[in-house]
């Protein structure tokens, strides 16, 4: 397996005519890839770069956008088309496979940029600084065409590292719209790269906690770089609202084998995020079991207690527990 070190070498050496990859997964997303794309042509650098687009065979017209900026921008854009739906793991893993930059850069297709300087800064910061693996940068959200500036950035002043510690927690460092990294599927072998395919380093929102088990991931928020858009009414954001508990258990059994895979002995933390959502999932199921709440949450519940992760005793306590908590502080 391939070591953070010599990934440093490796790039040190690499002489590609660009020197970053913006990645832009597509699907379906028309309203929003025109804003998209312009918010990273306009991006101010002293080195060049391109814009890797992976369309997921979208239906709403986006390819027919795509196909324009393409005409304008011959050069700065590289366009992957599928003819069939491929889902986001493996649409990232064709839009990786064709970048041969030192760098790459992440931006959703309905996500934009609002600082022209952020790719700049990022890559002189990553130049300069071996240490780390990746810069991940703080976000605003979106949602029905507002922007929701939900935290005081200035007062918060946060700037800390990533690291393995944190990845083991299965922590988030943030959206991945933010995240600029070292180019590691460009200078591993096929073997590694199918290795790091087969645990689900190709989906985007694994990726920062698998970088993070290889070096730190520089992360500040004082400089907001990006809105997310949220789109609480799609279909995968309700599928994941729903399986969250199978989700997480999966990514556990992923993340244990990439562990192993590296030589690393610690275990992912994960039992008391799960305990929680199990916990919460019963009772929020008892208070709504005449609606479609109530029954998605009886599965996520029923999911963790026929799993085995934990005994069904421990999951009782656990119950028990919460109730007896609850009551306590009626009481006062």
């Amino acid at each position: 397996m391939i070591t953070f070190d010599e990934i440093l070498k490796k790039q040190k050496e690499d002489m590609s005519k660009y020197k970053v990859s913006i990645c832009v997964t597509s699907y379906n997303q028309k309203e929003y890839l025109t804003k998209t794309i312009n918010s990273l042509l306009v991006q101010k650098t002293t080195f060049p770069f391109w814009i890797v687009i992976g369309d997921d065979c979208s239906s709403d017209g986006s390819v027919n956008i795509l196909k324009e900026y393409k005409k304008m921008y011959p050069d700065k854009i590289k366009l992957i088309l599928h003819q069939k739906n491929q889902g986001l793991k493996i649409n990232c893993r064709y839009i990786f496979e064709c970048c041969n930059t030192p760098y790459i850069a992440f931006c959703d297709g309905d996500d934009y940029w609002i600082d022209e300087n952020v790719l700049q800064r990022k890559f002189d910061f990553l130049e300069t600084n071996d240490k780390y693996i990746g810069y991940q940068s703080g976000c605003y959200s979106e949602k029905n065409g507002q922007v929701i500036e939900t935290v005081d950035l200035e007062e918060r002043n946060c700037f800390f590292d990533f690291d393995r510690e944190d990845a083991l927690q299965n922590a988030y460092p943030g959206q991945v719209g933010g995240f600029f990294f070292r180019n590691i599927f460009n200078y591993m072998s096929r073997q590694d790269f199918e290795f790091y395919e087969d645990i689900g380093a190709h989906d985007s929102g694994k990726l920062p906690i698998l970088m993070a088990m290889l070096a730190p991931i520089y992360r500040q928020d004082t400089k907001v770089t990006f809105v997310y858009r949220f789109r609480s009414g799609s279909f995968s954001r309700k599928e994941e609202a729903r399986n969250i508990c199978k989700q997480i258990y999966i990514s556990h059994l992923q993340y244990q084998r990439m562990l192993a895979g590296l030589g690393i002995q610690e275990k992912m933390k994960i039992d008391g995020q799960l305990m929680e959502i199990a916990v919460n999932s019963f009772i929020t199921a008892l208070r709504t079991t005449c609606y479609a709440a109530g029954k998605d949450n009886w599965e996520q519940f029923r999911f963790i207690y026929c799993e085995g992760y934990f005994t069904k005793k421990e999951i009782r306590q656990a119950i028990y527990s919460h109730i007896i908590t609850k009551c306590r502080e009626k009481i006062r």
